[in-house]
């Protein structure tokens, strides 16, 4: 009896792997913030102004700007405004880079032995679809002004802006890749997980 129920049962779904492409959008996207975002933003959370004019940068760093004056703002948990704004910005684009690895790996399906009361438990798709397309939508909103704001930028530049040309020309492609990669990799997420009639 028990044979015949294991014959009868029908086999369990299985999401089928990521294709090739899926894959390298997925590197990209954990790449992009991991390997590029994060490294370009520690020196700007420790207060050097890499790729920036030391000045301006020093004002928006302890949180000084237009009609503030020379009064330095407290910031926040003890850290300069700028230090704590940046250091978000660093954990975000972390959990991103987390998020886009999953979206390609098998944890990003079941969840692995070390989450406690989840493990071995699938994954609801909407749990990493929402933040990647909140997260897509965001950067691709964000992407679509920079080559106007770049544009304005190279026209007018001057002392008083914070970043250098240099810094933005470093910067951008990381922020165009990883906008493009993250939805690419959402998306065959998407198609791989839902359900088929």
């Amino acid at each position: 009896m028990t044979q015949t129920r294991t014959a009868d049962a029908a086999p369990p779904s299985r999401t089928p792997p990521p294709p090739r492409w899926a894959r390298r959008a997925g590197h990209v996207a954990w790449i992009a913030p991991v390997v590029g975002f994060i490294p370009l933003h520690v020196p700007w959370i420790l207060g050097i102004p890499l790729f920036a004019h030391a000045d301006p940068f020093d004002e928006w760093y302890h949180g000084r700007g237009p009609g503030v004056g020379d009064h330095p703002v407290d910031g926040f948990l003890g850290l300069p405004a700028g230090a704590f704004y940046l250091g978000l910005l660093c954990v975000l684009a972390g959990l991103g880079g987390v998020l886009a690895l999953g979206l390609i790996s098998d944890w990003g399906l079941t969840f692995p032995r070390w989450v406690p009361l989840l493990r071995g438990r699938r994954v609801p798709p909407w749990v990493p679809l929402t933040p990647t397309v909140l997260g897509s939508a965001l950067m691709i909103g964000y992407s679509v002004t920079l080559p106007w704001q770049f544009a304005a930028d190279l026209a007018q530049s001057s002392a008083d802006d914070i970043f250098t040309p240099t810094g933005v020309l470093i910067g951008l492609p990381l922020l165009l890749a990883w906008a493009v990669a993250l939805p690419v990799a959402g998306w065959s997420y998407y198609r791989r997980t839902r359900v088929r009639p």
